[in-house]
């Protein structure tokens, strides 16, 4: 019996260790607490241990993202490890991709370049970082919407970093430029931006109207001397072929490139347009139209923009259908192009509608575009009438021939048809 008494005991005593060491070792929440705790003191190497040991407790709960949220924010801070607070930051967006953490985790990191420029002194480095800080409050606003951490700290940090920039561009020129449009309407929220937008685009296709209409007459000679190209497509090869259809094109006045002046000009007016809009930024969020406004986009978020701005997906559809439809105008001079510029203008509108998207770009400057791709189309539709055919001279109309005279007789003294009177005796 006293033996039975030992064992019982010793099997208790063994049973009781795993319990006692559970119940010594503290829970994931009271060590997030003590190193808390430890930062406020100041002592941020036992802080950091703590944190990693909540991490390590935790796993993959929501507690372990907490720690590590802190643990990087420390880093940020009070530290000053900037690369170790972004390497934690980039693998929880990896991690959770959408919700609150991963919006928390984006807004830590434009908070992270912001406080680096507020420690450098090289002025191109401070407009690099403020852009990256930038980027990155845009990407809260644009890929976490619905989230408690966009609504809120999300959105004044990007209204506070947009009015600092736009406090700063006031005084270039363009800037004033688009701020004399804005103000020529009285600066409406529901008028003055986008009627800004359009007076805008009517400039710049009265700029290129002429160098277009250059190409327009162009394409009508071309046109005209497609015959005698397919007669000298018969007879040359080669480079003799492409040299007797430039003498052709030299004869007759036509330069066959006078198309990709207008596109050559506008590109670098859209690259400055798109450069522009941005430094109005601040201003635009002010401007509404039609569907783009703060009613509809709460009510369709991630779709409709708040302002013009905002990235806007309807505008963007309409802008993609105006791109494929122009193109599909566009007219081709060698019908053997006609199906490769089919596919061309397939594979450029989709292009474009992925860039834009995924760039998101703002309502104000996919306006512009759209806008402008409709001048251009009517533009199109009322250059490229087919010629009237000239009227022929009244003195060349066919007058129907006049009947022949009955063919007089061999003999016309003795027809006898007609008989003599006879004379009375």
């Amino acid at each position: 019996m006293r033996t039975l008494s030992l064992a019982l005991l010793l099997l208790m005593s063994w049973l009781a260790v795993p319990v006692l060491a559970q119940t010594s070792q503290p829970s994931p929440d009271a060590v997030l607490l003590q190193a808390q705790q430890k930062e406020v003191q100041g002592k941020f190497p036992d802080a950091e241990k703590l944190y990693q040991q909540a991490i390590q407790q935790a796993g993959s709960s929501p507690l372990a993202a907490e720690a590590q949220l802190r643990l990087a924010a420390m880093y940020m801070r009070k530290m000053d490890r900037f690369d170790d607070a972004l390497k934690i930051y980039e693998g929880l967006i990896k991690q959770y991709r959408t919700g609150e953490i991963a919006a928390e985790a984006t807004l830590r990191i434009g908070e992270l370049y912001e406080l680096r420029m507020q420690k450098t002194t090289d002025e191109k480095e401070r407009n690099n970082l403020e852009q990256k800080a930038l980027e990155a409050y845009r990407r809260v606003e644009n890929e976490f919407r619905g989230t408690a951490v966009a609504k809120g700290e999300g959105k004044q940090r990007l209204d506070a970093i947009l009015r600092r920039i736009d406090e700063r561009n006031r005084n270039h020129p363009a800037y004033r430029f688009w701020d004399i449009l804005v103000a020529l309407t009285g600066r409406q929220p529901w008028l003055s931006y986008w009627v800004a937008i359009v007076l805008f685009t009517l400039i710049v296709m009265a700029l290129l109207t002429p160098l277009r209409l250059a190409w327009f007459r162009s394409f009508r000679e071309m046109k005209k001397l497609e015959p005698e190209v397919r007669r000298l497509r018969e007879r040359y090869k080669g480079q003799e072929l492409n040299e007797k259809i430039m003498e052709l094109y030299k004869q007759h006045k036509v330069n066959p490139a006078a198309g990709c002046l207008p596109m050559l000009i506008q590109m670098p007016i859209l690259i400055y347009l798109y450069y522009t809009i941005r430094m109005y930024e601040y201003q635009f969020s002010k401007g509404f139209f039609l569907w783009i406004n703060p009613y509809l986009a709460e009510r369709f978020p991630g779709i409709v923009g708040a302002n013009l701005g905002q990235h806007d997906l309807p505008l963007l559809l309409l802008y993609a259908i105006s791109l494929y439809i122009t193109q599909r105008l566009t007219p081709v001079s060698d019908p053997a192009q006609a199906e490769q510029m089919k596919m061309m203008s397939l594979f450029m509108t989709v292009f474009m509608l992925y860039m834009m998207y995924t760039w998101h770009f703002p309502s104000a400057f996919v306006l512009y575009w759209l806008l402008s791709n409709i001048l251009m189309t009517v533009q199109q539709l009322h250059y490229m009438k087919p010629e009237p055919e000239a009227a022929a001279p009244a003195d060349a109309v066919a007058t129907p021939p006049e009947p022949a005279p009955a063919a007089a007789s061999s003999n016309p003294g003795k027809n006898h048809h007609t008989r003599k009177p006879r004379r009375r005796k």
